[in-house]
């Protein structure tokens, strides 16, 4: 039996919840991966460097999820499909915030309290400058759910922030 068929055999068994609980615990491995990526990258190249790498990374990863979860859903791509998609891309756990559709044309994206940035600030760390990673890789997001979706404001570290609004991105779609 191969790989996959034999992990596909063995969580047929489980049980909702503990399914569930797998799942979750994949994204966390997901997002441990990611953030040590840019940790190293960053305490190696510079916060540059491993900015751009994220945008390319993480921006690539985001657009193919974009097409598997079209293709799994069968999502459209106006707004509301755009917050659809959001919700099912991978959270970063211990994060918090929502997405709100505005009218027929706006999203707005919240993070109220970022686990990146507190586990940060847990060990001592300086906040991670993302707002430029944020802007490139939602812009690529958003773009392969539809490319007439446009970023028009983004607020993020290093920008000053309440300690309740980490960030905050609204992409409108354009005519």
């Amino acid at each position: 039996m191969d790989i996959m068929q034999n992990l596909r055999q063995k969580l047929s068994e489980l049980p909702k919840e503990r399914l569930i609980d797998y799942i979750e615990m994949q994204f966390e491995n997901l997002w441990t991966l990611q953030n040590n990526y840019m940790v190293n990258l960053e305490q190696r190249y510079g916060h540059e460097l491993a900015t751009e790498f994220d945008n390319m990374c993480y921006g690539r990863m985001s657009e193919v999820a974009v097409y598997r979860l079209r293709k799994f859903f069968n999502l459209g791509d106006d707004v509301k499909a755009a917050i659809d998609y959001l919700e099912y891309l991978a959270p970063e756990p211990g994060s918090e915030g929502q997405f709100l559709q505005v009218g027929d044309k706006k999203v707005v994206f919240k993070v109220t309290k970022c686990g990146m940035q507190l586990a940060r600030k847990k060990r001592g760390a300086p906040e991670l400058a993302c707002k430029p990673a944020l802007i490139g890789v939602m812009d690529r997001t958003f773009k392969a759910i539809n490319p007439k979706f446009k970023i028009v404001h983004a607020m993020g570290p290093p920008d000053p922030h309440p300690e309740d609004l980490w960030c905050k991105l609204e992409v409108e779609l354009e005519d």
